[in-house]
């Protein structure tokens, strides 16, 4: 056989204006998966999960290849395997030896990961980021999808009930088992399947579907707080020799999880998995795990299999929260890019930041490819001041995070006991759930930023779509203790209106009709009080 100890998977030579003025990995002008910049000409995507070098993918740039004359030759970005990949490709066996004989397992074909280049046509950061999220729709689709999911936190049968009444009162979609709580999905023991499946089946009866909770690998191992699966499939450190804290996902623990992934989705009927801790690019020295022969090839085979795992239970067409880029794999959602301690801050503290980093996430990510955060009970320690319930208590928090994730077209884990907890409660989470449900086709829309939340003036965003006839959704928020009066100029290109636009505020008739300026943009006056919110819907009048 063959091993395969190095690949290159994309070389592309470029002029010198167009690379960066030092080399090396990850650098300026180039976009790849999530990073801070958007406004450079080229942006790499991976089909590989790659948040660091050791998932095996990396982008770097690199310059004259002679020591003798140096920046001899044109700048180029090299795409490669960082490590490994270290596969065995079979080839013919000596008479007399068994494949038995040989390192396991083997490759027949090598298929290496796909580098995605996406060149742009302009450094405006508006429309790179549009660009990019034209890429994402195509390329992963499942992405657009984006229920309305409730984390409950009271999972006994009763709790789980009353939690599926209030969700189908309101509008709520899914419910989500959620981690912190008794609920146990690698519990396959038949008392237990039985009793999921029942609740299961009584959601479906009132129009919701369900999903749990499971970390699956980081922090599975030896000493891991997620509890060991097991010390013959602990990550073996190639340091140290000793057993790590994640399991290895090349070892037989990838096919017990899924097999018992398999029984929930055969046997509860689940529709939706939160894979926390999938994968995240460890090796691993074992010698005697499953899937893996050595050090050299357990990267590749660890996020192998670990992509291969979402594909196969998106054949059941299962609904994915996974905190890492296996898009193309299958996987629906990421963390939008918070840091989890923002929920800990008090209330109006953490919508502020919360809103900040949806408006600056949102230039890298469609709205609906990642979710954000509802504490409605203490999450992190925030305590009393952080926590959104007793909900009565603080109804224009609530309402404010009801209407900023909803109006952002941004799924967000609504994390408690309950969804409301009066009738006045009841009426103000239904108004923002019937709001989303009926624009839904532009809230989930591409978003032109309009301007940043501050807390110092207004902050706006634009939703755009010129393929349906809502055009355009602005939402804009008054986070401060004064009312304002001004004039909100809103830019209409994307669009794809050309001379008038029709603006209902709050969807309230008749219109209004604004002439487009020659840059596209309209001017509404706007009056709004102290912490108050809007809304403006936008039809062509063309």
């Amino acid at each position: 056989p063959v091993r395969i100890d190095g690949c290159t998977v994309e070389l592309l030579a470029t002029q010198k204006p167009y690379a960066p003025f030092s080399f090396g990995p990850y650098p300026l002008p180039v976009d790849h998966d999530f990073g801070t910049l958007t406004s450079s000409w080229l942006f790499v995507d991976l089909s590989i999960s790659t948040f660091g070098y050791e998932y095996g993918g990396v982008v770097s740039w690199g310059g004259g290849t002679s020591d003798q004359y140096p920046g001899a030759d044109q700048p180029y970005l090299k795409i490669y395997y960082s490590s490994g990949p270290g596969v065995f490709m079979a080839g013919n066996f000596q008479a007399g030896r068994a494949i038995r004989d040989f390192p396991q397992p083997m490759l027949t074909e090598f298929d290496s990961f796909k580098a995605l280049l996406l060149v742009t046509d302009s450094s405006d950061r508006e429309r790179v980021s549009l660009s990019r999220a034209r890429m994402t729709r195509l390329l992963t689709p499942q992405t657009q999808e984006n229920p309305i999911f409730f984390h409950g936190t009271n999972v006994t049968s009763d709790g789980f009930r009353a939690s599926v009444d209030q969700m189908a009162s309101v509008g709520f979609e899914m419910f989500i088992f959620s981690f912190g709580t008794s609920f146990q999905l690698e519990d396959t023991s038949p008392a237990y399947i039985q009793q999921i499946a029942a609740d299961v089946q009584y959601a479906a009866s009132r129009g919701i579907e369900v999903g749990g909770y499971d970390l699956i690998c980081l922090e599975r191992g030896q000493g891991g707080y997620g509890g060991n699966v097991g010390t013959q499939w602990d990550v073996v450190d190639p340091t140290s020799g000793n057993l790590g804290l994640d399991a290895c996902f090349a070892s037989g623990w990838e096919d017990k999880i899924s097999d018992i992934f398999l029984t929930w989705v055969q046997q509860v009927n689940i529709t939706m998995f939160e894979t926390d801790g999938p994968y995240g690019g460890g090796p691993c020295s074992s010698h005697n795990h499953t899937h893996h022969w050595d050090l050299e090839d357990s990267v590749y085979w660890q996020t192998r299999l670990q992509g291969e795992f979402f594909t196969k239970l998106k054949e059941y067409n299962i609904f994915f929260n996974q905190p890492d880029w296996f898009f193309h794999q299958g996987g629906n959602k990421v963390a939008m890019g918070y840091d989890e301690d923002q929920y800990s801050l008090p209330r109006w503290q953490d919508l502020t930041v919360s809103r900040q980093g949806m408006y600056d996430d949102t230039f890298h990510f469609i709205p609906t490819q990642g979710w954000m955060f509802v504490p409605l009970i203490d999450y992190h320690g925030g305590f009393a001041p952080a926590a959104f319930e007793p909900l009565s208590q603080h109804l224009l928090e609530y309402e404010w995070a009801l209407a900023q994730y909803l109006g952002y077209g941004v799924a967000a884990c609504y994390r408690g006991n309950e969804l409301y907890d009066s009738p006045v409660t009841q009426a103000l989470v239904k108004k923002w759930v019937d709001f989303y449900k009926e624009y839904r086709d532009i809230l989930i829309s591409d978003i032109v930023h309009v301007r940043r939340p501050d807390v110092q003036d207004f902050d706006c965003i634009l939703h755009v779509n010129p393929h349906i006839d809502n055009r355009g959704l602005a939402m804009v928020f008054n986070p401060t203790g004064s009312t304002l009066s001004w004039n909100l100029t809103l830019p209409l290109y994307y669009t794809g209106i050309s001379n008038k636009a029709q603006v209902f505020q709050e969807g309230i008739s008749p219109p209004t009709v604004f002439s487009l300026d020659r840059d596209y943009t309209i001017s509404i006056p706007v009056t709004m009080a102290h912490t108050s919110i809007t809304w403006f819907l936008i039809w062509s009048g063309d």
